[in-house]
């Protein structure tokens, strides 16, 4: 099978480990590949632990686990090396989706705004989904309707220390998800204080 060809290509985002694509030959998927920025080591390393959650995740066989999660759809050769293939998330009007952090810093926090956030708290808590890094960067905004929003998280969903939270409820999963919550919530006020 042909390599995917991208270097030809612009990114839609960049991030400190990966750079995403659009798929060339679908444009509602996204291709992750290590940016140049990344050491080799350590890329080759994130691409390997998102396959590995995507992995875990799937195992679990609850489809509520994939409504703040994109759809993941394997790995292909690039000649930017591995890409990770993934639903990319894109607004009502077809336009590609931004993270919080920059819709927070754009309009600050809406009512609609903090339904949609409410709503990905709560859905964190029925899936006991105790999260690498749950901030406002690593979780994209979809604007399904005029003034109304569905958030996903894009990456980091698993945290391998804590990894058999998200099989089971305990006092020890809800107090981890809620000490999470509560610097996500920091990590919002400081985006919208400092716009």
């Amino acid at each position: 099978m042909s390599k995917i060809l991208l270097a030809g290509h612009r990114p839609f985002a960049i991030g400190s480990k990966r750079s995403c694509y659009v798929h060339p030959s679908n444009h509602n998927l996204c291709i992750k590949v290590l940016s140049n920025t990344c050491g080799k080591h350590d890329g080759i390393v994130a691409q390997q632990l998102e396959v590995d959650d995507y992995s875990v995740l799937q195992r679990c066989e609850r489809s509520a686990l994939f409504d703040h999660i994109p759809r993941f759809e394997g790995t292909v050769e690039t000649d930017l090396g591995l890409g990770i293939v993934s639903q990319l998330l894109r607004d009502v009007d077809g336009e590609i989706s931004q993270n919080l952090a920059k819709l927070l810093q754009k309009q600050g926090l809406t009512p609609e705004l903090v339904k949609a956030i409410d709503k990905l708290k709560q859905w964190l808590h029925e899936q006991h989904l105790l999260t690498r890094d749950t901030g406002p960067h690593n979780i994209v905004a979809m604007r399904v309707a005029n003034s109304k929003w569905h958030l996903v998280i894009i990456e980091g969903w698993i945290n391998r220390k804590f990894r058999w939270l998200h099989y089971r409820s305990t006092h020890l999963a809800t107090y981890l998800i809620n000490r999470q919550l509560r610097k996500f919530d920091r990590r919002m006020e400081y985006l919208i204080t400092t716009k």
